[in-house]
């Protein structure tokens, strides 16, 4: 891959394109509020200054309780959202001020797992059509050869020949996300953002879609943004992990390096939660108090310290910067503000 250099003024520095996907600085804002002429003065802050990169052929696991944006980062990134601030970067190219036609060539190349494949499927289409539709769209193979490359996609994401000519609703949950996966995978894409694909599954089923995939990218190289809630399932298949809370990534680091120490009090309590499958060990749970702030007015400095049991006064007033704590180990904490890698 080609190494691409950019100068970003707003904010003073070079991000290094060397990698499939950089974000830095990602925001975007709902208006929930408007005035007499229609203008928005209210917002809310669904995701704000995240930044982070992926390597091809790697899994990030984006981790957050629900409502922490983790979904419009999402689509955010696949520019299903227009942004208010910050820059997206895939394959060294800016995407992030590209227009709905421009950015049609990078349909196939980004695409996009829902979390309730039955809402995401057209019920008035057979499963062959479905995965077919894109295809043909976009000239993935000669017209020709179109039904024969399906099959073998199906085949690939473990569906029978026979479901050809099926329709959508004939199908029970764990056979429909692998419609979707299959719809998704069929364009050869360069990377998959998996909405909680397998939150809805029985977990027999989510231990067969997990599995699925990551077969999957051993044998083509994708590469995966995973969002999910479920701690046990992101340590499985991530290679990376980041850590969201209302809106913004509060720690990023590798697996191994987050599960072996993590470092913000969220990701400690967060971990603190996932069940021990031993009867002997005693869970040493960490109960957040208080309820999570509003999107629409976050607490001043850090978002986080109305629920912290290590909150200082700074914390209160200054927003934590993100920095690099240990090699490729990020947090945005106070805690660590005079601590070098």
């Amino acid at each position: 891959m080609k190494k691409v250099i950019y100068k970003k003024e707003e904010h003073n520095e070079v991000v290094d394109t060397d990698h499939l996907l950089v974000v830095s600085h990602l925001k975007k804002y709902f208006p929930i509020a408007t005035n007499f002429f229609g203008k928005p003065i209210k917002f809310l802050h669904a995701v704000e200054n995240v930044s982070f990169t992926l390597d091809k052929g790697k899994t990030l696991g984006i981790v957050g309780e629900s409502g922490c944006g983790k979904t419009t980062l999402g689509r955010s990134i696949l520019r299903l959202y227009d942004i208010q601030g910050g820059h997206i970067y895939f394959n060294g190219q800016d995407i992030t001020n590209l227009s709905p036609n421009e950015m049609l060539k990078y349909r196939t190349k980004i695409q996009y797992v829902f979390q309730d494949p039955y809402s995401s499927l057209p019920p008035r289409l057979p499963i062959g059509e479905i995965i077919a539709q894109p295809v043909r769209i976009h000239h993935i193979v000669p017209k020709n050869e179109v039904k024969d490359y399906v099959l073998k996609v199906m085949k690939d994401c473990g569906l029978q020949a026979h479901f050809y000519d099926r329709y959508p609703h004939e199908f029970s949950g764990g056979q429909r996300q692998r419609i979707g996966i299959a719809r998704s995978l069929a364009v050869k894409p360069e990377l998959v953002v998996l909405d909680e694909p397998v939150s809805a599954l029985d977990v027999s089923i989510q231990a067969q879609i997990i599995n699925l995939l990551k077969k999957l990218q051993q044998k083509e190289g994708f590469t995966y943004l995973f969002i999910t809630h479920d701690i046990s399932v992101v340590k499985y298949v991530s290679d990376e992990i980041g850590v969201m809370y209302l809106g913004s990534m509060v720690e990023k680091g590798s697996k191994d390096s987050i599960f072996a120490e993590p470092l913000h009090p969220y990701t400690v309590a967060l971990f603190s939660a996932v069940p021990v499958a031993d009867p002997k060990v005693k869970m040493n749970r960490i109960i957040l108090q208080g309820d999570i702030p509003s999107p629409s007015n976050p607490p001043k400095g850090c978002k986080f310290h109305t629920r912290c049991n290590k909150c200082m006064e700074i914390c209160s007033q200054v927003e934590p910067a993100w920095k690099e704590v240990r090699p490729g180990h990020f947090v945005a904490c106070h805690l660590y503000d005079n601590e070098k890698k």
